[in-house]
């Protein structure tokens, strides 16, 4: 079959369109396979998920399968159940069935793994190391728990597969896999962070694989005698690493090249909007709605022809050169929940635009300075916790340490519920895998921007950090949130370090609109770890993961308390309803 670029319908189809078809433009069956997956998801959850992007997709998935496995036992759904679902008064192409495009081997019982029972996986002894290493929450270093959950998932496949003699079964593999990780999940399903947790590491098991599979296809004969030293001198540890090291040079002249606009002739795996198509969105219903100011352009609010909202941002043309292809380069290849989605671009006629997913619910400053609705203590530590997550994302990346450079409360936007998306990567920066530190132009913005770098234009990982504190004394104390120049920078971290110190009482720094209703513990363990984040030496903060790490207990420790609110509460209506009834 030829391979082709199309990009008709992808805008329209975008949450059924297979994410390798939007990037490479290669049509094959397989793109079938994956817009079904996502009929299927619908079917099973129950959800609607006309506006969910990928990872929720996937989260929806696992759970919808994880829920049919508790019920009815099957990891995987009966023929009927699929021809229940699946008929209609549609017509095929005659040479294209379901067997050809592989649905033959997804029944319950088509194959030797899609017939495992949860029980069959739960009662076997090779379950019990991957529920462990998948469940820990993660308190250790995040890509290490990642490395132990996803080898053991692979060394629990390996078991089933021997059991099968299926070595050499890729169908058998992939099933198998499903089957195990549909199986951790029934584990998690009452613990929304540590299912979190999981699904993140699973990415990383996918390209492992894909990875080491790519790269013997490249060099065999170097590979074969790499692997055996590897073997022979530090085990399956390195061979990790050098897949990884091997992945990371494969993507290196990608990495560190900012291409120009005029280099792009498309916008890489995404969709390519006309300027025609982006004027329509912008004037929907005769209307212009501007949003607000970027780092590098004015961002409108825009309506696509299927109806959904989107954000657009049209780059001023001093900043053509620089900000377009850094953001283009570095969302493109990014996805989390926590990380505002980009779906594609327009260059045309010397301007250039960029589309993203619309937050509905503005920026985290806005909703600071509010009145009429305020964010309260449970919403805040949410907040800060989610924020942690995606920088831990973006510093723990595969290919090096992406650091942000603009961290601060405008570019924290909300969605509807008031779930925090980073945006704005127009001054982001990748390090490379043995990059600590580079040394560049600052940028970034006043009151927010790490001392350190400012004086040495060094930058690392950890003036994101010095950052995310600065946000973090503000979401808890809701003061200097607008005008934040360096000397009221300084002074609120004067006053927070005081407080910590008991220098001065908590309610110095606390949010009076708060009116009090603050966990005081949990509050001074934020505190505690913000004010190492904004440490003037880089060597005196903490890394994202510890960061996030402290963040996570107390958001936990915040729904135990709410938990435990409305289990009193309860009793208590319990209670009054008893002492008022009479005995006849």
């Amino acid at each position: 079959m030829e391979e082709r670029k199309v990009f008709e319908d992808v805008l329209e189809n975008g949450m059924y369109t297979n994410p390798e078809y939007k990037k490479t433009g290669v049509l094959t069956c397989a793109t079938d396979i994956y817009s079904f997956g996502v009929v299927m998801l619908q079917v099973l959850s129950g959800t609607r998920i006309a506006h969910v992007d990928e990872d929720g997709r996937h989260i929806l998935l696992t759970k919808a399968l994880s829920n049919q496995a508790i019920q009815q036992g099957n990891l995987f759904l009966h023929e009927d159940q699929w021809e229940q679902h699946c008929s209609g008064p549609f017509k095929r192409q005659s040479s294209v069935s379901i067997d050809k495009c592989g649905l033959g081997s997804l029944y319950q019982g088509s194959s030797q793994c899609s017939s495992l029972s949860l029980t069959n996986i739960v009662q076997d002894q090779n379950f019990k190391d991957v529920r462990d290493k998948c469940t820990p929450g993660f308190s250790s270093s995040f890509d290490d728990a990642c490395k132990d959950c996803t080898s053991a998932i692979r060394s629990a496949r390996d078991h089933f597969l021997d059991q099968f003699d299926a070595r050499d079964n890729r169908t058998e593999r992939a099933t198998c896999v499903v089957a195990i990780i549909i199986s951790v999940a029934t584990t998690k399903l009452n613990d929304p962070s540590s299912m979190d947790d999981f699904l993140s590491c699973l990415p990383a098991l996918n390209t492992l694989e894909k990875s080491s599979e790519d790269y013997i296809k490249i060099k065999y004969s170097l590979a074969k005698a790499l692997i055996a030293i590897v073997l022979a001198t530090f085990g399956m540890m390195m061979v990790i690493l050098l897949v990884k090291y091997v992945t990371r040079n494969a993507r290196n002249g990608r990495k560190l090249v900012l291409l120009k606009p005029k280099e792009f002739a498309s916008c890489p795996g995404l969709y390519s909007f006309s300027k025609a198509e982006i004027e329509n969105a912008i004037n929907f219903g005769d209307e212009k709605k501007f949003l607000g100011l970027g780092s590098a352009g004015q961002v409108f609010k825009g309506v696509l022809p299927s109806g959904q909202v989107v954000a657009i941002k049209q780059i001023y043309r001093s900043n053509t050169s620089d900000s377009f292809s850094r953001e283009l380069e570095n969302l493109s290849r990014v996805r989390h929940p926590n990380l505002v989605c980009l779906f594609g671009c327009c260059i045309e006629d010397g301007e250039q635009y960029l589309v993203y997913e619309y937050c509905s619910a503005g920026n985290l400053a806005q909703h600071l300075l509010r009145k009429d609705r305020v964010l309260n203590w449970e919403q805040r530590v949410n907040i800060l916790r989610d924020c942690a997550l995606a920088l831990r994302y973006l510093h723990n990346y595969i290919d090096g340490c992406i650091v942000h450079r603009d961290i601060k409360l405008t570019n924290i936007l909300l969605t509807e519920e008031l779930q925090p998306k980073l945006s704005d990567f127009g001054l982001a920066k990748m390090l490379g895998m043995e990059e600590s530190k580079v040394f560049t132009d600052v940028r970034g913005t006043i009151g927010y921007m790490d001392p350190e770098y400012m004086s040495n234009a060094k930058l690392t990982c950890a003036s994101d950090i010095y950052s995310f504190g600065i946000v973090a004394l503000q979401v808890l104390s809701g003061q200097k949130v607008i005008e934040l120049d360096l000397d009221a920078r300084d002074q609120l971290t004067r006053k927070a370090k005081d407080v910590s110190m008991r220098k001065r009482p908590l309610k110095d720094l606390d949010d009076p609109q708060l009116k009090g209703e603050v966990n005081s513990v949990d509050f001074e363990s934020i505190l505690q770890i913000v004010v190492l984040c904004v440490a003037k030496s880089s060597k005196g903060r903490p890394t994202i993961d510890v960061v996030f790490e402290e963040m996570d207990k107390v958001w936990k420790n915040t729904l135990s308390d709410k938990k435990a609110a409305e289990q009193s509460a309860l009793a208590a209506v319990r209670k009054s309803h008893s002492v008022g009834v009479l005995p006849v």
